[in-house]
């Protein structure tokens, strides 16, 4: 899980989630909120629960135009205790980029 918050906070990927980072985040953190932006609405939900609205968007003829960490989460995740120093600090670089 670390590894995957690591890789989606990196300046490569700047908070927006791939399938397979979804996939690791669903499972380890289904409660983190992520951001899902389509053609015409955007909607937060619970990574364990972004699936089937991503499947329900494109079941009504809308697109999905990418997934990722909303500001909120970040910052929550930045507040929180229990979060790993690799990951504040991933926060860290990435505010300051």
């Amino acid at each position: 899980m670390i590894k995957t918050l690591l890789k989606v906070l990196s300046k490569q990927q700047f908070g927006f989630l791939t399938k397979d980072d979804l996939d690791v985040i669903k499972v380890e953190r289904p409660s983190l909120i992520v951001l899902i932006r389509c053609g015409g609405e955007r909607y937060l939900e619970y990574a364990c629960r972004a699936q089937k609205r991503i499947e329900l968007v494109e079941s009504n003829g809308d697109y999905v135009r990418d997934v990722s960490l909303p500001c909120q989460t970040i910052d929550d995740l930045a507040r929180n205790p229990s979060t790993p120093l690799e990951v504040q600090q991933a926060i860290e670089a990435l505010r300051a980029f």
